[in-house]
């Protein structure tokens, strides 16, 4: 199909009022991907952002493990075993780190202390 000026007008109007493509597709009688491919190629596309099964956008391990090492003032290389537990594992030391700093920021545990410590 050839895509007119007001074809494409209207296009990027339905698009921009959130219509699904699907349904542009099917009034335009086309194939969504063509849709799809007219509007990246105006730079209007956005492709759908992944979510976990929550509806939270995913969180690699490695991110969770360089925050809680920043929140620990520690080199990655010290925490490098957190590679083998599980990210709702990882959120948990997160947050509770996050909630421990927050309550009281300078009696947080770093290895400098836990050492002068003991």
């Amino acid at each position: 199909m050839k895509y007119t000026t007001e074809i494409t007008a209207k296009l990027i109007a339905d698009y921009l009022a959130e219509i699904p493509v699907e349904d542009i597709a099917a009034g335009l009688d086309v194939q969504p991907r063509s849709v799809i491919a007219k509007l990246s190629s105006l730079g209007v596309y956005k492709k759908k952002e992944y979510r976990t099964k929550r509806g939270e956008v995913p969180v690699k391990k490695e991110e969770y493990i360089e925050r809680i090492a920043k929140l620990l003032d520690v080199s990655l290389d010290v925490l490098e075993s957190l590679e083998k537990v599980n990210k709702n594992v990882l959120a948990l030391l997160e947050k509770t780190l996050l909630e421990a700093q927050i309550e009281a920021p300078k009696n947080i545990w770093t290895p400098t202390t836990f050492a002068e410590k003991w």
